[in-house]
């Protein structure tokens, strides 16, 4: 799977691919060279050209350091569908802080969610005004 992204960094295109095409999709969508990650992953163009061609061989972290380079999740690197992410922080004995990410929603979805949570929050107030008066 590869993304491919639109002048403002969003998801405009998806396909199904390996790891080595999504990565080099991803670099070439963004115009960046081999030699610019290269450097700033601190190897040389040949290596970093193996790892783009090799991605099994490449540790789990330095996959997150090109996924952070690329402006992507790792999930995306591996072609994981990122639709609905679920992430849990500081889990101890069951407790866990959760964020849920929507990645299929659109900016004017979120305003027309935010409107309609707006209505709603005043249509309970107003019932919990008749509600104290009928009481």
């Amino acid at each position: 799977m590869y993304i491919r992204f639109d002048k403002n960094n969003q998801v405009q295109e998806k396909s199904t691919q390996n790891i080595s095409d999504i990565i080099r999709t991803i670099r070439e969508e963004k115009k960046l060279t081999q030699l610019y990650m290269a450097k700033k992953l601190k190897v040389t163009q040949q290596a970093y050209s193996s790892m783009e061609n090799n991605p099994e061989n490449v540790t789990l972290k330095r996959l997150k350091d090109i996924a952070e380079l690329l402006g992507v999740e790792l999930i995306t690197l591996l072609g994981i569908d990122t639709g609905l992410v679920q992430q849990n922080f500081g889990q101890k004995g069951g407790n866990a802080a959760t964020k849920m990410v929507n990645n299929y929603t659109t900016q004017e979805q979120n305003e027309l969610y935010e409107r309609l949570i707006a209505q709603l929050k005043e249509e309970i107030a107003y019932l919990r005004t008749l509600s104290k008066k009928g009481e």
